[in-house]
């Protein structure tokens, strides 16, 4: 039961046509709670299998990455692309892998994998149409099991949802999605744009918000890039007389919506310091929290499909109509959807399943410690 609902849930999500680099962070969490992995990653490549770009939970530093750009990515006979395009021209899009003792000792697991605790890794090649466009990967650590026949039948029955969720989408800058807040961190950083404490989690924000582009060919640039993000919002936050004023900037990047908040903090004694605490917050379209909130509620299937119809303002007789149903059947599903969700009426669905996204995104599976991209 509970793995039908996990299917039910990431189709919903593949369908809602939101794009794919805002879809990537709620969509990787619940394929990993079917094919458990302390960590995922998409590499999204052009049509000579080069990767363009890439969301993956855990990001290896940018010199660790220049140094695979460097000494690993580029090679002519095992590198990414040829390995991509190997991939694709099998008759079966998904494979796996585990790294055997003499694997272990090359310097591309000592450099790439190890960091990131990769010793058995999942692959499926996604297509749009007939063109591969994008890879999924799993990642399990030295202590797991390898992947198995199982999680790779898993994998094959979900890839055409996957691919249709993560092929190229319109950008949120043009969408008409209103977008919610569903995961913030605090940091704390300088004028000058070092960091000085923050959460890994704050660190991956910072990385999304600030860069255009997450890739091994500009990981050298990706410092600098970010030390001028930091200097710029912390600027706005002074005026030109030099006093204090908070500053909120929103910021549309090719990883979706964020608020950024700026404020001077005071050192131990009170007095102005050179030190600014930055508030980062990643938003969604507002579709996908009402179907993140449907998954962790106790609604049935249909009742699902209805709660999502009511946040939409629909009647039911509007919501008969859209789902097939008679006038009576629609109207029992609307009172039931009332009482598991706990609401007095219509008005009120929305807003209970965007608190249930919010809860949810508070507990998602979250990939293993270690360094916050593995290939």
């Amino acid at each position: 039961m509970a793995r039908t609902r996990d299917v039910a849930f990431i189709r919903k999500l593949c369908g809602l046509g939101v794009p794919a680099q805002a879809l990537v962070p709620s969509l990787l969490p619940a394929l990993r709670g079917l094919i458990p992995s302390h960590s995922a990653g998409v590499f999204w490549v052009d049509e000579r299998g080069e990767m363009s770009g890439l969301y993956a939970e855990r990001m290896l530093p940018p010199e660790a990455m220049d140094v695979y750009d460097k000494q690993h990515y580029q090679k002519a006979r095992d590198g990414f692309a040829p390995a991509f395009r190997a991939r694709a021209a099998d008759k079966d899009p998904v494979s796996c892998r585990s790294f055997t003792r003499a694997e272990q000792e090359t310097e591309y697991f000592q450099d790439v994998m190890r960091p990131l605790d990769a010793y058995h890794v999942m692959y499926g090649i996604l297509h749009n149409g007939t063109r591969p466009f994008a890879q999924i990967s799993f990642y399990r650590g030295r202590s797991d099991r390898p992947f198995d026949r199982d999680n790779c039948e898993t994998l094959r029955g979900l890839l055409r949802y996957v691919a249709s969720g993560l092929a190229q989408a319109p950008s949120l800058r043009d969408s008409q999605d209103p977008s919610v807040m569903v995961e913030e961190h605090l940091g704390i950083v300088t004028a000058q744009g070092s960091i000085l404490s923050a959460p890994e989690g704050w660190h991956r924000l910072l990385r999304l918000a600030a860069l255009s582009e997450v890739s091994p060919r500009q990981a050298l640039r990706e410092n600098a890039l970010v030390e001028d993000f930091l200097r710029r919002i912390c600027a706005e936050a002074v005026d030109q007389r030099g006093t204090t004023a908070p500053c909120s900037a929103d910021v549309d990047s090719a990883w979706g919506r964020f608020s950024v908040r700026a404020f001077r903090l005071p050192d131990a004694k009170g007095r102005r310091a050179d030190q600014f605490g930055l508030l980062i917050r990643r938003e969604e379209p507002q579709s996908l929290s009402l179907v993140r909130g449907t998954a962790i509620s106790e609604l049935s299937a249909q009742q699902r499909e209805v709660a999502l119809l009511l946040a939409r303002g629909m009647s039911n007789r509007e919501i008969a109509e859209e789902l097939g149903l008679s006038f009576n059947t629609a109207s029992y599903h609307v009172k039931q959807v009332f009482v598991r969700l706990d609401v007095n009426d219509r008005d009120e669905v929305a807003s209970k399943l965007l608190r249930l996204a919010q809860l949810a995104g508070a507990h998602r599976p979250k990939p293993g410690r270690g360094p916050p991209t593995a290939i």
